[in-house]
């Protein structure tokens, strides 16, 4: 081999993502598949006891004791459509973006009872739901590359656009918020994710660095992110500066602790982590050691 060939070799390896050095240990704790079909995202009850997931092609939600993933009972069948993500309000209701619906549902919930009491409209393919600190809602609309904001039912502004620069989207997925307003959106065609500060004033990007593959929903566990990096078949950890910690997952489809088939979405309360793996139709529950 020549030389040239070799320092070019050498290069394209030092270039691949490195999987094995920045792996997290996890041990897995329990699992529930059973009927689920393509769940897509989950919230915790605002006692932090149960799972909120939206089992999106049944078109329902499944409830599930979080440390234990025992089901307790199921809604939305009738009146949901393909919902994708879900969050509690500060009233202890639960948001529901109902996607086929082009809408949030929004249910007053008594453990696995489940009563809707109104919606959000005029929104285009939604598939992510987030609330605020002064109660302000966020939406995210795949199919117009936008963000919509809602105050006390009404839709109050309208963020983004579709494109590739600073504070545009493309096939929007999750919006978080952080406990000081700051607001990440899963800008998951222009593989990257978005921060932007409360006012939706852009911040900063990240994704490029990671090599990240249709990522779809995060979690905020205090000042750390996991991120569903879905065509990678990963989760990823990183810290507020968005540096990369650790990695769930090979890079490869699988179906073990360590190894998902596109997987769209993850909960975090430390040690603990959920992965909504999708597309092994199932959830798991694993402690990262």
């Amino acid at each position: 081999m020549s030389m040239r060939i070799f320092v070019l070799a050498a290069l394209f390896l030092l270039s691949l993502p490195t999987f094995a050095q920045t792996g997290l240990r996890a041990t897995q704790l329990a699992e529930f598949a059973d009927g689920l079909s393509q769940p897509h995202d989950a919230a915790f009850s605002p006692d932090g006891q149960l799972i909120y997931l939206t089992d999106m092609r049944n078109s329902r939600i499944q409830v599930l004791e979080a440390m234990t993933l025992k089901p307790v009972g199921r809604f939305g069948a009738g009146e949901l459509s393909y919902p994708h993500d879900a969050e509690f309000d500060q009233a202890g209701r639960l948001l529901v973006a109902d996607t086929g619906n082009d809408r949030v549902a929004i249910y007053e919930i008594k453990g696995a009872q489940a009563k809707l009491v109104g919606e959000l409209k005029g929104l285009a393919g939604p598939e992510g739901v987030a609330v605020m600190p002064d109660g302000r809602i966020l939406v995210t609309n795949t199919r117009k590359a936008t963000l919509s904001v809602f105050r006390d039912g009404k839709l109050v502004q309208t963020a983004g656009g579709p494109g590739s620069r600073d504070g545009e989207l493309r096939n929007p997925h999750d919006v978080e918020v952080a406990s000081d307003g700051t607001v990440y959106v899963v800008d998951s065609a222009n593989n990257r994710v978005q921060v932007f500060d409360a006012a939706l004033q852009h911040r900063a990007s990240f994704g490029a660095a990671l090599g990240l593959s249709g990522p779809k929903y995060l979690a905020i566990d205090g000042d750390r992110v996991w991120l569903a990096d879905e065509y990678n078949h990963r989760i990823l950890l990183l810290d507020r500066s968005h540096q990369l910690l650790g990695v769930l997952g090979s890079g490869k489809r699988g179906r073990a602790a360590d190894a998902f088939h596109k997987p769209e979405a993850v909960l975090a309360r430390a040690p603990y982590v959920w992965v909504i793996d999708t597309y092994n139709d199932r959830v798991v529950l694993l402690r990262i050691d």
